[in-house]
């Protein structure tokens, strides 16, 4: 996912360069920078402190009257004639032009010069973080004309509409001042659009708008950062590119996605690298390199699959920065961060023939593309953009990530929302709305939400970068954040990182399984293995007054339940395993009860139902915990009644050591036993035979495969149910490590299947044991 820094707090002195950055475009689609130069007019009654800072790039920035789309002006703040007093954030990024700041004082101004071919009226926008009720005056120096205008009564980055400046005919300067003074001021940039193209400019915003309604009723969705620079769960190296998209399992994800609830789905097209999972015929042709693209078009099947079942699909897309072999292609301006010159028509040309391809390829399966580092963009031509975005898709969402700055641009339709779980805030819209900001920085766009599950967006490290839950992200907080945000139709996305394998973290799991209840009210799937144990067990502890109802004839499990009539009685049942099923009948008469387990609390759950008895329910299934001893404990809040009929014990994964009967070999193996190096069992099967295998058939939804690593180790392919799904890398250039995750597989339908694996490559093949999952 995105991979931005903190931002620096509002008006506050900056803490090293973040990662953002922008350009002032004139030409459309050539993208040719022409930046504004010249003296700084002083302000009104002002003398400069320090010495003058003379803009960058030619003198003046000529304002083409001509255009009649993206014909928007920016002015740059780091582009402007300053006092040397005043600095640039982030001024040696490399990337991103972020903004000026130190401007504290009346004894410093901004300007820029400017020309045009025809005096005329100009409507001014002012991009800026400031204190509270800051007022600042923007002027046509040597001129009648200016405005004064003030900031919001929060410190925040915002968006102002200034009013309307008259510019000369032929050259003039446009000086922006402060006339209060509460801390710092920061400036990104000022708009100019010509007064009477203010409203044409608005039709074409509002028609190139996509209708949201999709996304905003969507309630929830995933996203993933995986690609080429993911690791597998273990301390080998990541496979070549062509294996990694091969192997990857598109079936098990996609009923991943479906067990979630989740509505849609963002993948990565590049993140931590540039060399994405589909076929790419603009960037073999830039680059100059076939294998810099997959063969298989692995995106294109996730979206094709997930559309099939009714899941939207959307691309997150970087700009490759860090990836050398890629950015040395794009000829981007070093100079850019500090004062916005450069010519980045390379870049943009470049960047519009790679999205129109993906878009066309993927037509209607892709919904949407969300942009990160919008400022290395901003200024651009972003109506073209956006046409080139919506290649293949009319209907397609666009979003770019300002950051924390305000939106970059009206060509977009939803507000990226990174590291945000959908909160109300300035401008949001309330509850019954939908979702589109109604006022402040992000007016007009649907707000969204996007943040970590994990300790990071996505892997992206050798032997490291382990997959570890926050402990801020819990089932109650995530279901609280899902909950509020579906009450204003504000869709959020959950960010899981995930293997080279497509593994992800039990925990994720576990959370979301919470949150698809709370939000659609509906249970797990019921895997294999499992027990069932009635309301009249012992061992099942009930508080407060409940009532044993026997031979009712209504269909309940053991022909009875156990109820109560008082908020506040409860059950609880220590149990070992890794899930449970809470079941009893839905009826009117009851309503909501809550769910604690391990003495932490989920959430609130209901066990209405209207209409007739529903017997046999499942009010509330626990999934994905931790293999080993729970305690559940269910609470009446409300309603009529709490019915109890039955619990259904989800057992813990087995382990199957490398001798167990269930695993049958082919070939010549030796048993290695008694080594003494922290085997599981400690021994081994090994053989040095290619077209050895080893066999398994297990009953259950899931298997994990564990064995040694070391620099003679090899490699093995790997048959599901007669397929070749995977490959195996056991080879590792260190010391040897027992135990390692080779291989895993989640989701499949619960029944029997068969693991067949064979050695193809390298010295040695070890089998440790498998894990098989109910």
């Amino acid at each position: 996912m995105p991979r931005s820094q903190t931002p620096p707090p509002a008006t506050a002195a900056a803490e090293g360069p973040s990662r953002r950055s922008a350009l002032r475009m004139l030409g459309g689609a050539t993208g040719a920078v022409l930046l504004a130069g010249g003296a700084a007019a002083a302000a009104p009654g002002a003398a400069h402190a320090a010495t003058l800072v003379p803009q960058a790039g030619p003198v003046p920035l000529p304002i083409d009257q001509s255009a009649t789309t993206d014909n928007l002006t920016v002015l740059l703040g780091t582009s402007a004639a300053h006092s040397s007093d005043m600095t640039v954030y982030g001024a040696t990024e490399g990337r991103k032009n972020f903004w000026i700041q130190n401007f504290v004082s009346g004894t410093g101004s901004l300007s820029w010069q400017v020309s045009v071919q025809a005096g005329d009226m100009y409507r001014v926008y002012a991009l800026v973080n400031a204190q509270p009720n800051q007022q600042l005056t923007v002027a046509v120096s040597g001129t009648s004309s200016s405005r004064t205008f003030t900031t919001a009564n929060a410190a925040t980055w915002q968006r102002i509409d200034a009013g309307t400046l008259t510019l000369p005919t032929g050259t003039s300067t446009i000086t922006l001042t402060r006339n209060t003074f509460t801390n710092d001021l920061y400036v990104k940039s000022l708009e100019l659009v010509r007064e009477s193209d203010v409203a044409a400019r608005q039709q074409r915003i509002t028609a190139a708008r996509a209708d949201t309604t999709w996304f905003s009723q969507g309630g929830y969705g995933l996203m993933f950062q995986y690609g080429s620079w993911g690791f597998p769960d273990n301390v080998g190296t990541a496979k070549p590119l062509n294996q990694q998209a091969a192997d990857f399992h598109v079936p098990t994800f996609v009923k991943l996605v479906q067990e979630s609830g989740a509505a849609y789905v963002i993948w990565s097209f590049s993140w931590w690298g540039y060399h994405p999972d589909m076929p790419v015929g603009a960037i073999e042709s830039i680059t100059g390199d076939p294998s810099f693209t997959a063969d298989r078009d692995l995106i294109g099947e996730i979206a094709a699959a997930l559309k099939a079942v009714g899941i939207r699909f959307l691309l997150y897309y970087h700009t490759g920065s860090e990836e050398s072999a890629w950015w040395t292609k794009q000829n981007f301006p070093t100079s850019f961060s500090a004062n916005g010159s450069g010519d980045r028509s390379t870049f943009l040309a470049q960047w519009k023939s790679v999205v129109t391809e993906i878009g066309t390829a993927l037509g209607s399966d892709l919904d949407g593309f969300v942009f990160d580092d919008g400022i290395i963009y901003y200024p651009a031509p972003f109506e073209s953009l956006q046409q080139a975005a919506r290649a293949g898709n009319p209907d397609r969402l666009v979003s770019w990530n300002s950051w924390n700055l305000p939106r970059l641009t009206d060509f977009q339709d939803v507000y990226f929302g990174e590291a945000s779980q959908g909160q109300s805030q300035s401008g949001s819209a309330g509850a019954g709305g939908n979702g589109v900001f109604t006022s402040g920085p992000y007016q007009g766009l649907l707000q969204h939400g996007m943040f970590t599950m994990d300790g990071d967006w996505g892997v992206h490290t050798q032997g490291g970068n382990k997959i570890t839950t926050l402990s801020s992200v819990t089932s109650s907080a995530a279901i609280g954040w899902a909950t509020s945000a579906a009450s204003r139709n504000v869709p959020i996305s959950f960010d899981l990182m995930m293997y080279e394998d497509g593994t992800v973290a039990d925990s994720d799991l576990r959370i979301l399984n919470d949150v698809r209840q709370a939000v659609h009210g509906t249970p797990a799937a019921v895997p294999t293995g499992t027990t069932v144990v009635n309301d009249t067990d012992p061992a099942i502890g009930y508080s407060g007054v409940w009532t044993h109802a026997t031979g009712r004839g209504a269909g309940d499990h053991g022909d009875d339940v156990h109820w109560t009539s008082a908020n506040g009685a409860s059950f609880s049942y220590t149990f070992t395993g890794t899930g449970i099923d809470v079941i009893g009948p839905r009826s009117s008469s009851s309503r909501n009860f809550t769910v604690t387990v391990d003495g932490t609390l989920i959430g609130t759950f209901s066990q209405y139902a209207a209409g007739g008895y529903q017997a046999q329910a499942v009010l509330y299934s626990a999934r994905h915990l931790t293999p080993g001893t729970h305690t559940i404990k269910v609470t009446k809040v409300d309603g009529t009644y709490l019915q109890l009929d039955a619990l259904r014990i989800v057992p813990a994964p087995r382990t199957l050591n490398d001798t167990d009967p269930a695993i049958s070999y082919g070939g010549v193996w030796t048993h290695g036993a008694g080594r003494g190096v922290g085997d599981h069992g400690n021994d081994v099967h090994w053989t040095t035979a290619n077209g050895a295998s080893a066999t398994v058939t297990f009953t259950g939804t899931g298997i994990d495969v564990l064995g040694p690593m070391e620099p003679s180790d090899g490699t093995a392919t790997v048959r599901l149910d007669g397929t070749q799904v995977a490959t195996i890398k056991a080879t590792h250039n260190g010391a040897y490590s027992p135990q390692q995750h080779y291989w895993g597989i989640r989701n499949l339908t619960p029944g029997t299947h068969t693991v067949q694996l064979t050695k193809t490559g390298g010295t040695y093949f070890q089998l440790d044991a498998v894990k098989i999952r109910p």
